[in-house]
């Protein structure tokens, strides 16, 4: 559930979302702890090795980079 919680999603999406009651983020990933969301298709690619670093740390986050030929954009929003 959204409700009340930091989230983003696809850009065409967010005003349905925030509709719901959900506090939009403009971010390309937003972690707020067991709630992790991004927006748009290569935004998963971001949220995906954010994942890979969260659970296991840098070096294979970057590992996953350079098999995956893809570099992260931007910061992940997290909450406080």
């Amino acid at each position: 559930m959204t409700t009340g919680r930091p989230c983003t999603t696809h850009h065409a999406a967010k005003k349905d979302l925030e509709a719901q009651g959900a506090k939009v983020v403009d971010g390309r990933v937003v972690d707020d702890g067991d709630l992790i969301t991004s927006g748009g298709i290569t935004s998963g690619l971001d949220l995906a090795l954010w994942l890979i670093e969260r659970l296991y740390g840098p070096t294979p986050a970057l590992f996953a980079e350079k098999v995956l030929e893809y570099e992260r954009r931007g910061t992940v929003w997290r909450s406080q």
